[in-house]
């Protein structure tokens, strides 16, 4: 990492990283006053995405860089390859999961930007092996102001 005034430049590969389950996700920037937050998320072929959910107060993005992914959106189902790009605005269910047999990868943007410790929590609630415990993932979601809804 290489601060530039008041900038952070980053190489590929630079980040912290934090496990979710079998994923890995690369906090890349944290926006000034919350405005945003940019991570690099890989998801493993075969893992589980989120339970459907919606959010009440704030938007994510996700930009394909690589692999085949299911976006689940208001109950339809799009499949989006590298060069595939999906916004969610609050209170639009949705889901995801990764859709091919090996490695998924997207550019992920949240706004606000403190949403993204959503997913750093959610990572450590998850156990070695198994799902986690349902209970406390709606407990984490409805902390930051996120409800798991029927698919």
């Amino acid at each position: 990492m290489t601060a530039v005034g008041r900038g952070v430049l980053l190489a590929e590969g630079e980040g912290r990283r934090v496990g979710v389950g079998s994923d890995l996700m690369t906090v890349k920037g944290d926006g000034q006053e919350d405005r945003f937050s940019i991570v690099e998320y890989e998801a493993a072929a075969g893992a589980p995405g989120p339970p459907p959910h919606v959010h009440h107060s704030n938007e994510e993005g996700f930009y394909i860089l690589e692999g085949s992914v299911d976006f689940m959106l208001d109950g339809k189902t799009a499949r989006l390859t590298e060069g595939g790009f999906v916004l969610v605005p609050p209170e639009v269910r949705h889901t995801f999961v990764n859709a091919g047999s090996g490695l998924a990868r997207w550019v992920g943007i949240f706004s606000p930007g403190h949403y993204r410790q959503l997913v750093e929590e959610l990572g450590a609630l998850m156990p070695a092996s198994g799902p986690p415990d349902a209970a406390e993932v709606a407990a984490l979601f409805a902390r930051y102001d996120t409800e798991i809804v029927e698919a």
